[in-house]
């Protein structure tokens, strides 16, 4: 019996241990307004669209660049590309709904038809004719639906680790930021064409280098957990998987993803986009009939790096495969976020692509 009650104290004593655990980790919203403080500055722009007070930064003169970060980021991805481009470039950088300072949507839309409305209103406020999308992951994929749908508008594409094809039937589903079927890889080396010999190594980066991360949001009441759960270290981890060398994370990107995460509102943006609602009645006008991107004569250039264990080199060379005008390019030592974590020689190619195709 004596024992019996040691037992009992030691698992009670056990379990408000584990409570006060769980309770540590437990980090609040942050305002938007404090978070302006440091994320904002004289470049930005508050616009509102559709409800939505979305931030944007407009840098630069020359051809236009549109840059669109992946899922979890926000527009200062791309901050060395905007400070080394922009003497050649107008750089256009957005927080896309659900991320950075633009938060979560006002009526909580995150389908395609709603990403080309905000797109498309961003072109005529600014009074955009024709510009060049570049998009990572998430990113990446509404670019290139954006060249589909809208290539009058397009000078050329440029996919950093994702995309994806639309179909005329799919072209009002919402949740833009799905991935496609990850077909076998073909190569590790930088290619020309995805008709290079098979390779055993790329085939076991895709088999090894799995994410932990997307393995946990794949479980929905993981996910709902780390809507609330979610400390530093949970954000530091998940970094470290997206690049291909950890020891190129610096410490102030991991708080600026920690802290634009918790904006108020952006966590559960997150937990609505992955509920996949359909919006009935959104007002918004209806999508054009999306084209063929190979009966356009729009350049796309492909960007992946082979480390990348959140959406596998395979998907860059089904891409490649399927459009035929394609330029594609692996880094083998870079991991899905290549453009932060090897801005100068993401930027050299992206240059390079740029001068011969607009």
């Amino acid at each position: 019996m004596k024992i019996l009650k040691i037992i009992a104290f030691t698992l009670a004593g056990i379990s408000v241990l584990l409570l006060i655990l769980l309770l540590s980790m437990i980090r609040p919203d942050i305002p938007v307004e404090h978070l302006k403080e440091h994320y904002a500055d004289e470049t930005s722009q508050f616009i509102k669209i559709d409800g939505t007070e979305v931030h944007l930064k407009d840098e630069g003169d020359g051809p236009v660049l549109l840059l669109l970060h992946g899922m979890f980021a926000s527009l200062h991805t791309w901050d060395h590309w905007a400070e080394n481009m922009q003497n050649e470039y107008r750089i256009i950088r957005v927080d896309l709904p659900g991320f950075g300072l633009t938060g979560p949507h006002a009526r909580s839309d995150y389908s395609l038809q709603a990403s080309m409305y905000l797109l498309e209103s961003i072109r005529n406020e600014l009074n955009i004719d024709r510009w060049t999308l570049i998009g990572n992951s998430m990113g990446a994929g509404l670019a290139l639906s954006y060249a589909q749908l809208y290539p009058e508008q397009t000078d050329g594409v440029v996919l950093l680790n994702g995309g994806r094809l639309l179909a005329a039937a799919r072209q009002n589903t919402s949740d833009a930021d799905k991935d496609e079927k990850i077909e076998e890889p073909k190569s590790e080396q930088t290619a020309e064409s995805a008709e290079a010999h098979s390779s055993p190594e790329a085939r076991q980066t895709d088999a090894t280098r799995q994410s932990l991360v997307l393995r946990a949001l794949g479980s929905p009441s993981l996910r709902n957990i780390l809507s609330v759960l979610t400390p530093e270290f949970i954000i530091k981890a998940s970094l470290k998987e997206v690049y291909g060398d950890p020891e190129h994370l610096e410490p102030e990107t991991v708080t600026r993803y920690y802290e634009l995460l918790r904006r108020e509102g952006n966590r559960q943006a997150y937990l609505n986009r992955r509920q996949d609602r359909p919006q009935q009645n959104s007002g918004l006008p209806e999508l054009p009939e999306p084209v063929d991107i190979n009966d356009t004569e729009v350049p796309v250039l492909i960007l992946w790096g082979l480390l990348d264990s959140w959406i596998p080199v395979g998907a860059g060379y089904s891409l490649h495969n399927a459009i035929h005008h394609s330029e594609l390019i692996v880094y083998d030592d870079l991991g899905h976020v290549p453009m932060e974590e090897d801005p100068a020689r993401t930027i050299a190619d992206v240059r390079e692509f740029l001068n011969r195709a607009i």
